[in-house]
């Protein structure tokens, strides 16, 4: 389950979104560095609204990823920007990260990205995962094998 501190978002663990039907939920059970390679996709066109894309977005600030801003500058993708809608800026800030791991550079966040991106997982004590961020590190906590996110002040499931 992800907790920014201080921005009032966090995730808890989910059921695998490739066997769920209707709403999917980011899975995580097992070792952490396994938990999302298997999770659906977020873009502008699939789940671009969903509490599912904020944990992308928290993904997004922790690691510093930057956007293309409509003044042709770069920009850094900050915590207001994680809104959970999968808008122009969460695409070029994903294609940004994709490009800097060295991945197929689409802006969809998909098996490869997500599953990329759960390698800077790792457990914690007392049911916490935390995402090792190249400017910020996320903790994450895994309530019953689904992901949660904080939004409003209540958590919420991850879906998609």
């Amino acid at each position: 389950m992800a907790v920014l501190t201080g921005t009032g978002l966090a995730v808890a663990g989910v059921a695998p979104a490739a066997v769920a039907t209707g709403q999917q939920v980011i899975d995580g059970s097992g070792d952490p560095t396994n938990d999302w390679k298997e999770e659906g996709n977020l873009s502008r066109t699939s789940h671009a609204h969903s509490k599912a894309t904020r944990l992308w977005q928290t993904i997004l600030w922790a690691d510093g990823a930057k956007y293309k801003g409509s003044d042709g500058k770069w920009h850094t993708y900050t915590k207001s920007e994680i809104d959970g809608h999968f808008g122009k800026r969460t695409e070029s800030a994903t294609k940004y990260w994709q490009k800097r791991e060295g991945l197929a550079v689409d802006g969809i966040v998909g098996k490869q990205t997500f599953g990329y991106a759960d390698d800077f997982l790792f457990a914690g004590s007392g049911g916490t995962v935390s995402y090792a961020g190249y400017e910020h590190d996320v903790n994450f906590k895994r309530w019953s094998g689904k992901y949660h996110v904080k939004v409003g002040g209540q958590w919420k499931k991850a879906t998609y």
